[in-house]
């Protein structure tokens, strides 16, 4: 075998290990941290969690039931077992779920743990209630958990400059959010909130995600980043949740009142949303670690600030990259960078200058990924109809479906219109597609741009840069390192994240929506086509 046989046959290994490589950093931030096996007395402790939920998600506890009324007595006798002395604040409203219309009597479960030297004060807000027929124990059992092992790891630790305020609402459950609202509009401690910590989960494990946050966004992001131990953030995620009107849980109530804070929660898993099948046994140990944890040093860092000094008041564009690295930069920072890529962009095609090919690259790439999404929709609509109750690891099966779904789909496609498209042409107008996008969310939200723009510089700079032809190989390798390494790391946690959003929720219809399967579906086409292209440039390149 020639020299130049091994040497090609390197780098065509070299190029798979690089791919995977990228896509082991890409799924990084979505696989949960095990647990530590003896936590110090003030670390949180996922067990004492555990106990709390195996109590109080025996049965369900719907508004006015006796469920209820016995989940809220645990309560109260967890947090007198702390020394601390709860407090109630009752109101009647209608029962929701009640064709009779009758009033009921709610009561919201409150305690505070005083600080040294307190300005705002932070809270910790999770509803103890359920809604009829499911036993709750991640929604919100978690958060009442969490809530009371936060308190007891913050008690036995040293004292916080600020007040902790614990809001266990009632009443959540139903869209009015009665118990935040009664709270926010009545109580007196709600004037002395200046942060809240908002727990939540729609499903049984995954990672504990900022789904919102309310506040100035660098500041908020910063400290976020800087106080817990496994951040998991993405802006383009929080932009979404802004662009949908924001979360229907009970951080609207606080987010509206114009107070700071972060509403945590994690989402795999959702079949089991709002369904008996949200057991107990259903509770991921990691998730409810990274949460409890996260909430825990979140509290802590937040309740040691002095809330008095000046904040940026500047947004961000951030996300966070392998083992819980979050990077960050002001939204001011997009257009420029953008436009940047598009001068790049510009001189690789005045290189290239084959116009036609371009323009045919661009209209082929977005005919592969609608027609991916199309059928994506269709096929995912009757799937997940049928399997409505589909476990995690059925879910990730369906999901590489749609992958090898998405590749066959490019496959053919440009079998059909890309046989007279050069490698160079074919390329650039993948990429141009790309910028288009980065443009797009560059104005109308950018904490999306960054999905978009990172690659898009990577591929420009790709196609602008020439080495010496000795160095031809390797340069292809590197190349395709850098787009392939940018494209996974962004785009693949973006695309689990949609994915879990587009699962089917048999317990709350309402918040099903399987058409958003197209979103993942299109991003996936779009990386598919990134690779394809870079791949062929770089097997051209071999065959010289």
């Amino acid at each position: 075998m020639t020299d130049h046989r091994v040497s090609n046959r390197l780098v065509g290994v070299l190029s798979w290990v690089v791919l995977l490589l990228a896509l082991a950093v890409g799924v990084a931030p979505l696989v949960t941290p095990a647990p530590p096996a003896n936590p110090d007395a003030t670390d949180f402790s996922v067990d004492n969690a555990l106990d709390h939920i195996e109590r109080i998600a025996q049965e369900p506890r719907s508004i006015g039931s006796p469920g209820n009324q016995r989940g809220r007595a645990d309560i109260v006798a967890q947090l007198r077992a702390l020394g601390l002395e709860p407090e109630f604040q009752a109101f009647e409203v209608p029962n929701y779920f009640s064709v009779r219309g009758e009033g009921i009597e709610l009561v919201n479960v409150l305690a505070r743990i005083p600080g040294t030297a307190p300005t705002p004060a932070v809270a910790l807000v999770g509803h103890h209630d359920t809604v009829p027929g499911t036993l709750g124990a991640n929604d919100d059992a978690g958060a009442v958990a969490i809530m009371l092992e936060t308190a007891r790891a913050i008690l036995v630790g040293p004292q916080l400059r600020n007040d902790v305020i614990l809001v266990f609402t009632d009443g959540e459950e139903p869209a009015p959010r009665f118990g935040s609202s009664a709270f926010v509009a009545e109580h007196p401690w709600a004037d002395d909130i200046g942060y809240v910590i908002n727990l939540e989960a729609i499903g049984s494990g995954g990672p504990s995600i900022v789904v919102e946050m309310n506040g100035p966004g660098g500041w908020m992001i910063d400290q976020y980043a800087e106080a817990v131990p496994y951040p998991v953030a993405f802006s383009v995620v929080t932009a979404t949740t802004e662009l949908i009107g924001g979360s229907n849980t009970d951080f609207a109530t606080f987010r509206n009142e114009g107070i700071f804070g972060v509403d945590l929660a994690y989402l795999t898993g959702s079949p089991i949303y709002h369904t008996m099948a949200d057991a107990p046994d259903r509770v991921s140990r990691r998730s409810l670690h990274q949460q409890g944890a996260n909430t825990l040093a979140l509290a802590r860092h937040i309740g040691n600030l002095d809330f008095s000094l000046s904040r940026d008041d500047s947004k961000a564009v951030f996300f966070t990259v392998g083992r819980f690295s979050v990077v960050r930069y002001p939204t001011s920072w997009v257009l420029p960078i953008v436009l940047m890529a598009g001068v790049v962009l510009i001189a690789a095609s005045w290189r290239q200058r084959t116009w036609r090919g371009i323009l045919r690259s661009v209209g082929s790439t977005l005919a592969t990924a609608l027609a991916a999404a199309a059928a994506a929709v269709g096929i995912w609509t009757v799937l997940a109809s049928w399997r409505n109750t589909m476990g995690i690891a059925e879910s990730y099966l369906y999901l590489a479906g749609l992958v090898m779904l998405t590749v066959g789909i490019g496959i053919a496609l440009t079998r059909l219109t890309r046989r007279r498209i050069g490698a160079g042409s074919d390329a650039l107008g993948v990429v141009v597609v790309w910028w288009a996008l980065g443009l797009l969310t560059a104005i109308v939200a950018p904490g999306m741009s960054y999905l978009f723009v990172w690659p898009v510089l990577a591929g420009g700079l790709t196609l602008l840069w020439r080495w010496p032809p000795a160095a031809g190989r390797w340069w292809r390798v590197a190349g395709l390192a850098l787009v392939a390494g940018t494209a996974l790391v962004l785009l693949v946690p973006a695309i689990d994240i949609f994915y879990q959003l587009a699962q089917p929720r048999p317990g709350n219809p309402d918040s099903e929506i399987l058409s958003l399967i197209a979103i993942p579906v299109l991003l996936l086409a779009l990386v598919v086509e990134l690779l394809r292209v870079f791949r062929v440039r770089q097997m051209a390149t071999l065959k010289k």
